[in-house]
């Protein structure tokens, strides 16, 4: 079993004299970037691609990455079933169900630490999506119950940080281990859309020095937009010339709002809209940026012109495609590698860490990042506010949840967390140093 991808999978119901309507069945006549998953002999696996192409019904329609997500789950699965000699449409017993069977596998993988638990939650829920879609649109019928449902309810924090609870179905398969202690942060990683390490003043000085001493000015400018915006990297290399068209005051204090998600060209997660606050000195240094030679020489080396000149993308690279394309770009069919910030990543990693390193200076981290330097920033400049009584901290929680776009005041509390484990952390070191230099004073 094989994966492939479509650059563009059209949607239609073939008719006589070659002439072709849109598939009633569907309220799209086209997908890009449609995975497609193939047998050993090259034929197309029937039943997994039937319930990939269902996933197109659905009124919210899930993006390539989501797809090809599940479709690389099921092809894991199938993978397996071959290895093992396991038929996924028969079983002798229950325990010996594809669907059980599977489940010990991953457990099995998960014990010896080659997956997480949220690997086997992600599988185990593709898998069972893929039978739930044979049960109940194929009439497919299986002699023992692939899993036993249950009912309980969940108690959760809405994003205002209110106490809801809801019904759920469960099943005892998609049941995961136990994480101890996953939603407290730690003194090392905020969990933000992954574990991120903020950078220290002195890093993010370092960063930004060996940034300048290279001089690229696509990267330089993306890193400065989100260390201090705290856009994500799909959002700073999506940005358009549109968003910079501004007249500004250079005098001006006032940072400068951007509004970025659904409907403004500019992807974020989700969709979801929010504003990004440029300070006027960085908003005005991409303004140079957009009319200087280099940009312009970028922008004439385009392959893909927009049919409004202002949705072009800022950052281009030597050749004129961008570092990113947006979800909703509609020359994304072309590409056949779409780019997804992967040349950012790799500059990180064969540029700016030699730059770094030949400075005696090892710095690891993520773009993604630079997104929570910006939250703890922005946060350490409102304590002392707190602290001096000007604004209380449920405010400046508020403040930060809504400059970095986050559904829930959960994830912005993380942030508090970890500056208060850091503050923690270096008293105690502090307290321990001290005692063990007068240990040592007096011993000599």
């Amino acid at each position: 079993m094989k994966k492939a991808t479509l650059p563009k999978l059209d949607i239609y119901t073939p008719l006589k004299n070659n002439n072709q309507i849109l598939n009633e069945d569907y309220d799209i006549d086209n997908y890009l970037h449609y995975p497609i998953l193939i047998d050993e002999d090259g034929i197309p696996w029937k039943y997994g691609n039937l319930y990939l192409l269902s996933k197109l019904k659905n009124y919210k329609k899930p993006s390539s990455k989501t797809l090809d997500s599940i479709a690389n789950d099921l092809k894991d699965f199938m993978l397996w079933c071959k290895e093992s000699d396991i038929d996924y449409l028969k079983a002798k017993r229950k325990i010996l169900t594809p669907t059980y069977k599977y489940r010990g596998y991953l457990q099995s993988l998960y014990e010896n630490e080659k997956i997480s638990s949220s690997t086997i939650k992600r599988k185990i829920g593709s898998v069972i999506g893929f039978y739930r879609y044979l049960i109940n649109e194929q009439n497919i019928e299986f002699k023992f119950p692939l899993w036993e449902e249950g009912f309980t309810s969940i108690t959760y924090l809405d994003n205002k940080g209110f106490s809801q609870s809801k019904k759920i179905t469960t099943t005892d398969i998609a049941k995961v281990p136990l994480v101890q202690n996953q939603e407290i942060t730690n003194e090392e990683f905020i969990k933000d859309g992954g574990n991120l390490k903020p950078l220290t003043e002195e890093e993010q000085i370092t960063i930004v020095k060996a940034l300048l001493q290279i001089d690229n000015k696509e990267m330089t400018l993306g890193f400065l937009i989100s260390m201090f915006t705290g856009a994500r990297i799909s959002s700073v290399y999506t940005l358009r010339l549109k968003h910079f068209n501004k007249n500004i005051d250079s005098e001006s204090k006032d940072d400068i709002p951007v509004k970025i998600g659904l409907v403004t060209d500019c992807d974020t997660k989700a969709d979801k809209q929010y504003l990004l606050y440029f300070p006027t000195w960085l908003y005005q240094m991409i303004k140079i940026y957009i009319q200087s030679p280099r940009s312009l020489l970028k922008r004439e080396k385009a392959k893909h012109i927009f049919e409004d000149y202002d949705k072009q993308y800022i950052f281009l690279n030597n050749r004129g495609r961008p570092y990113y394309v947006s979800k909703y770009d509609p020359y994304k069919q072309d590409y056949r590698d779409v780019p997804n910030g992967n040349t950012v990543r790799l500059f990180i990693l064969n540029t700016l860490q030699k730059v770094l390193k030949k400075d005696n200076q090892n710095i690891n981290f993520s773009f993604h990042d630079l997104r929570a330097t910006f939250g703890m920033n922005t946060l350490n400049r409102l304590l002392p506010l707190v602290k001096d009584g000007e604004i209380d901290i449920s405010f400046a929680l508020h403040y930060v949840k809504e400059r970095m776009g986050h559904n829930s005041l959960i994830t912005t509390e993380r942030y508090l967390n970890f500056q208060k484990l850091n503050q923690v952390k270096l008293k105690i070191q502090s307290g321990f140093e001290e005692q063990l230099a007068k240990l040592i004073l007096n011993e000599l």
